[in-house]
């Protein structure tokens, strides 16, 4: 089959000069190299995005930790440990993950659902395991991300906590 196209292309091509001529499978192999490509754009940029995703909530949770610096002293003073408190601001962190990722995924499903049909003529549905999958990763990027900022706050020193700076 794929000489008889070869041998079909060439002589249409000798029949008519101006034209292109490709075959089914050329235009298929096209596609699915297209697709490929935007695969990996997509987890590109999904790559970025978690990245700058993460480091706003580390710097966010920081600045927390700074801010709330007086009230985590009393806390260690009053006997919460360092696993307490580490745990209450993972805790927030996860709360802050998840609710930004609901409302990324609710602003996301929405712009697919209204430019999908209106600009580009496509369908669109939704799939739990992208749903699930976005979630998560919003979950653990917030989780990760304020690490850091926990372990910071886990190893104040309640008598310098009260010092003003």
């Amino acid at each position: 089959c794929e000489e008889a196209a070869t041998d079909l292309v060439g002589e249409l091509d000798e029949l008519l000069p101006n034209a292109r001529v490709v075959t089914i499978s050329q235009i298929v192999q096209t596609q699915v190299t297209v697709n490929r490509l935007m695969n990996r754009l997509s987890y590109a940029i999904f790559g970025i995005l978690m990245a700058i995703g993460g480091a706003s909530i580390a710097s966010v949770m920081f600045a927390n930790v700074s801010e709330r610096k007086r009230e985590l002293g009393t806390l260690m003073a009053l006997g919460a440990t360092p696993g307490m408190v580490s745990r209450m601001i993972l805790l927030k962190a996860s709360a802050v993950g998840v609710v930004g990722g609901a409302c990324g995924l609710a602003l996301g499903l929405v712009a697919a659902y209204v430019a999908g049909p209106q600009f580009l003529g496509v369908e669109t549905s939704v799939s739990f395991n992208a749903v699930l999958i976005g979630i998560t990763a919003a979950l653990v990027v917030a989780i990760v991300a304020s690490y850091p900022p926990a372990r910071k706050a886990a190893h104040l020193d309640p008598c310098l906590c009260f010092q003003d700076a």
